[in-house]
C-alpha cells in the first residue's frame, strides 16, 4: 500500500487540474471529481487507520476544526436542499484535506518518489508558463466553461488575468499551488544553474500575467528564500540575482513585443492610479469596508460564528463586495473564537513544522510556500488546505522528517549491532 499511494499521488498530485479537466470533459459533471476523489482517498484512509501512527499536532487541530465546521453548517442549515447531508460533506474541501493529510502523515515517502515528483513539478511549471503566454492572446484558451459562463467572473477576463491550467480547479488555485510548486523546486535544484533559473524566470512571468497583486506578492515572498537563508551562499546569490535581472531586462522586451503593456498592468494592478482609496473599485477601499463592516457584524456573534456563509445584512454592508475580503476576519465571522482557534492553530504548527525542516534538513521550500499561503489570506479568503500545493508541502516535510527518523534509528541500533 506504502508504493500505490506513492504511485499514485506521483500522478495525481502535480496534474491535479488537468485531471479535473479530463473528468469534466468527459463527464460534463462539476462534481464527480471531487466526489470520487474523496470516497477514493476515504477508502485509503481506512485502509490505513489500524496502523496509525501519531498525528502531528498541525492535523489533530485541523481535524478538530473541520468537525467544527462540519457541525457549524448543519447547525445553521447551511446543506442545499438538492443534495444529501453525505453527498454535500463529500464535496467538503476541509474533509478532502484531512484525507489527504492523514494518509500524507500515514506514508513514508522514499527518494526515488521526490525525485520524479521533481520532475513531474518542473514539467508543469513549463506547462503553466506556456499556457499562460498563450492567454496573453487568448485570455479563455484551456479555461473552465463553468468560470467563463460564470457572470462574476466576467470581470477577472475583462481586466486579461490569466489562470493558465489552474482554473478548471478555482480562480485561486494559480496563486496559491503554483508559487509553492516553484519554491519547493528552488531547494531541490539548487545546484542545477539553468534549471533554476527557468524556475525562477516562469515564477516571475507567470505571477506577473496573472494582474493578481497577492500573486505577485507570494511570488516575491517565494523568492526571497534566495537572499534571507543560509543554503545559498553569497556566491550563487550573486549570481542568481545577476540571472534574474538579465532575465527580467529580456522578458520585459518580449513581453513589449507580444503586446503586454507592463506600465498599464502596474499602475491599473499594482498602484491602482486613478482610483481613490474609498472607492469599491480600489483594492485598499474593499479591505477597509471589509474591517469596518467586521468590526460592526462581529460582535453579534463573536465565540461560535454564523456558519461558512456571508449573511445578507452584512452584504448590503459591504456595498458589492462578495464577503469580508480579509480572510482571518471573514473566518473569525463565520466560525468566532472557538472554530478559528483550531485553524489558526493548525496553521501555526504546519507553519512551525515546515521551519523546522528548514533549520534541521535546510529545506525551506515548504516554509516559504505556506508562508505565502498565510500572508495571501490577509488580502482574500481561501484557507483551502486541499489545494495540491499545500499537500505537496506536506509530503516534503513527511520525507525529510521520516528519513531524519529512519537515519537517527539507524544509528542508535548500531551499537547493538557490533
Amino acid at each position: 500500500m506504502n508504493r500505490f499511494v506513492q504511485n499514485v499521488f506521483l500522478i495525481l498530485l502535480p496534474f491535479f487540474p488537468l485531471f479535473s479537466w479530463l473528468i469534466y470533459s468527459a463527464t460534463h459533471s462539476p462534481i464527480i471529481f471531487q466526489q470520487a476523489l474523496t470516497l477514493f482517498l476515504l477508502a485509503i484512509a481506512l485502509y490505513k487507520l489500524p496502523g496509525c501512527r501519531r498525528l502531528p499536532i498541525y492535523l489533530i487541530c485541523f481535524f478538530i476544526f473541520t468537525i467544527y465546521h462540519l457541525f457549524s453548517i448543519y447547525l445553521n442549515n447551511l446543506i442545499p436542499k438538492d443534495l444529501s447531508t453525505f453527498g454535500f460533506y463529500s464535496l467538503d474541501n476541509n474533509v478532502l484535506a484531512c484525507l489527504f493529510l492523514f494518509i500524507v502523515e500515514n506514508t513514508d515517502f522514499e527518494e526515488w518518489f521526490i525525485k520524479k515528483m521533481n520532475k513531474a513539478i518542473f514539467f508543469v511549471i513549463i506547462l503553466t508558463l506556456l499556457i499562460s503566454l498563450i492567454q496573453i492572446k487568448d485570455v479563455t484558451f484551456f479555461i473552465s466553461p463553468l468560470i467563463i459562463e460564470d457572470e462574476s467572473s466576467a470581470f477577472f477576463f475583462e481586466a486579461g488575468r490569466n489562470y493558465s491550467i489552474y482554473s478548471w480547479i478555482s480562480l485561486n488555485s494559480l496563486g496559491i499551488t503554483f508559487p509553492i510548486l516553484v519554491s519547493i523546486l528552488l531547494n531541490e535544484y539548487i545546484d542545477e544553474k539553468k534549471t533554476f533559473l527557468t524556475v525562477v524566470l516562469s515564477l516571475i512571468v507567470v505571477s506577473f500575467l496573472t494582474k493578481t497583486r497577492y500573486v505577485m506578492v507570494s511570488a516575491l515572498i517565494v523568492l526571497s528564500q534566495l537572499f534571507l537563508t543560509a543554503k545559498f551562499t553569497l556566491k550563487k546569490k550573486i549570481y542568481y540575482l545577476t540571472g534574474i535581472i538579465i532575465g527580467i531586462i529580456l522578458l520585459v522586451g518580449t513581453a513589449s513585443s507580444l503586446g503586454v503593456d507592463i506600465q498599464k498592468v502596474i499602475d491599473d494592478r499594482i498602484l491602482e492610479k486613478g482610483i481613490a482609496l474609498n472607492e469599491a473599485e480600489s483594492s485598499a477601499g474593499a479591505r477597509l469596508t471589509s474591517l469596518k463592516v467586521f468590526l460592526i457584524k462581529y460582535p453579534e456573534h463573536p465565540w461560535v460564528g454564523v456558519g461558512p456563509h456571508t449573511r445578507d445584512d452584512v452584504l448590503a454592508l459591504l456595498g458589492g463586495i462578495p464577503a469580508i475580503h480579509i480572510g482571518y476576519l471573514s473566518y473569525l465571522y463565520f466560525y468566532g473564537v472557538i472554530g478559528c482557534f483550531f485553524l489558526f492553530l493548525a496553521l501555526f504548527f504546519l507553519l512551525r513544522d515546515a521551519w523546522r525542516a528548514g533549520k534541521r534538513y535546510q529545506f525551506w521550500g515548504s516554509f516559504y510556500g505556506i508562508l505565502a499561503f498565510c500572508l495571501a489570506n490577509l488580502t482574500f479568503v481561501f484557507f483551502d488546505l486541499s489545494e495540491s500545493g499545500i499537500i505537496i508541502a506536506a509530503i516534503y516535510l513527511r520525507f525529510y522528517r521520516y528519513h531524519t527518523e529512519e537515519s537517527e534509528s539507524h544509528l542508535l541500533a548500531s551499537p547493538a549491532d557490533l
